[in-house]
């Protein structure tokens, strides 16, 4: 099984308007309505309504930084939240939007960074190895550099097709990166399943309070054991 991420990086001001009904690619001839500019949460409701994924699923997911740090999950609110060390494993809902702060990163020294998840799918592993199969997300240097050039990056993790994955096994999670001209879920769509979308820019928490929705709506974030290493 391999989860593979397609990422792209643009100007933080690029456009958040949604472009829809054209053909991004002359692969994938299929309508796609949601594409990296929809808002935070749509592509997430849109999945939990199509009664395609399991609403609320608690899915296993597995964060990285580029190497040692602090990763902080927030069930919404400053006040409400879990701080691991890199490595982290955290259970996250289907169909939800999550905020993740990265920090205490050797590399990056007093930098901290507030991306957000929104979690679109979940993985189908045998009953009762849940655990065993995390959804990884990684935080590469790249993507730290980018965001602090002024850059926003925005990855979709998606599951290849069986009948098309390549076979061979990766000492790192493959990532391929598309221009800003095409849509990263329709070619994600193309090529498997799409489980989560990821975006990073240099939007921090306003110290007076005034955005009481930066840090989510309560969504749920439950403790799940890292799973094992098998020799």
């Amino acid at each position: 099984m391999t989860l593979i991420v397609f990422v792209m990086h643009a100007p933080a001001a690029w456009s958040q308007e949604m472009i829809g009904g054209r053909q991004y690619n002359s692969g994938n001839q299929f309508y796609h309505p949601l594409n990296q500019r929809t808002p935070p949460g749509v592509a997430g409701q849109w999945a939990a309504m199509s009664g395609q994924v399991q609403p609320g699923y608690i899915q296993p997911m597995k964060f990285s930084l580029p190497s040692t740090g602090t990763l902080t999950f927030y069930a919404g609110g400053p006040d409400q939240a879990i701080q691991k060390a890199s490595p982290a494993s955290i259970g996250f809902g289907v169909g939800y939007v999550y905020r993740v702060k990265i920090s205490g990163m050797p590399e990056f020294p007093g930098v901290e960074l507030y991306p957000t998840i929104e979690l679109i799918d979940r993985l189908h592993p045998p009953a009762g190895l849940a655990e065993q199969y995390p959804v990884p997300v990684s935080f590469t240097a790249e993507d730290i550099e980018l965001v602090l050039s002024g850059r926003m990056v925005t990855k979709v993790v998606y599951l290849e097709r069986p009948q098309t994955a390549v076979p061979a096994q990766f000492d790192r999670q493959p990532t391929q990166t598309i221009t800003a001209q095409k849509n990263l879920i329709a070619e994600a769509d193309l090529l498997g399943r799409p489980m989560l979308i990821l975006r990073m820019g240099g939007r921090l928490p306003s110290t007076r309070g005034e955005d009481p929705a930066f840090f989510g709506n309560g969504a749920p974030v439950l403790e799940v054991n890292p799973p094992t290493v098998k020799n």
